[in-house]
């Protein structure tokens, strides 16, 4: 994307010219003369912005310091033309791409707990298996032994208590997981969102976000 900067023709308001379109009048106001009609260019690539003077005539000064052409971010201090009229960042995000990477630690959150409820789960689950596992061994012992050792009879009472443990355990958590999902669900679609637009951006990956390069609903490209 390409944004050329510069002064109306009434000269007094801020003109934008994206990738060659019509051009867009800012809001702004009290454009000085020293400002040309097309006084710098922003080049937007892969997420980085280059700012580049169009004319030798004309002044773009970067953080206080004439530049001919320079990377630059919103957090730079851009002024245009020997006046230094100061270039306000917020008329131009709406061409700007957007910075994602706080959706990463969003998503990294969402997957480790995800994958610490089926971690949980699985390990119940493995666990609840060690009663039949006592209960073979007894019956074994029992059938060995003709019956004449009493340790049979320990071990069947050990899976009994075991069972009801995790009986109560089980009876316990039937709506506790759930719930611990509906509500990790739900703040995750609160928070994944597109900073631009502010939608869902669904269970795509983050690393998958960036291969993407650019929202499905409002287009803006992604950079981090």
């Amino acid at each position: 994307m390409e944004i050329i900067i510069g002064r109306d023709s009434q000269g007094t308001g801020l003109l934008l010219i994206v990738d060659g379109k019509e051009p867009t009048a800012a809001v702004a106001t009290g454009v000085p003369a020293s400002v040309g009609a097309q006084h710098c260019q922003l080049t937007i690539l892969n997420g980085q912005m280059r700012l580049k003077n169009l004319d030798v005539n004309n002044y773009t000064y970067v953080n206080g310091q004439s530049v001919e052409s320079k990377a630059v971010t919103t957090d730079d201090k851009v002024a245009l033309g020997t006046d230094r009229y100061p270039l306000d960042w917020t008329l131009l995000m709406p061409f700007l791409p957007i910075d994602i990477s706080p959706l990463k630690t969003v998503w990294e959150a969402y997957e480790k707990e995800s994958i610490a409820l089926q971690i949980a789960e699985r390990k119940f689950n493995t666990l609840r298996s060690l009663t039949g596992l006592i209960t073979m061994i007894a019956i074994a012992l029992s059938i060995a032994t003709g019956g004449r050792s009493q340790w049979y009879i320990l071990l069947y009472g050990i899976a009994i208590l075991i069972s009801l443990i995790f009986f109560v355990k089980a009876y316990r958590d039937a709506s506790k997981i759930p719930l611990r999902r509906q509500e990790l669900s739900r703040q995750f679609q609160h928070d994944y969102v597109c900073p631009g637009c502010g939608h869902f951006m669904g269970n795509q990956p983050y690393d998958i976000l960036l291969q993407n390069g650019s929202c499905p609903y409002c287009r803006k490209t992604f950079h981090t």
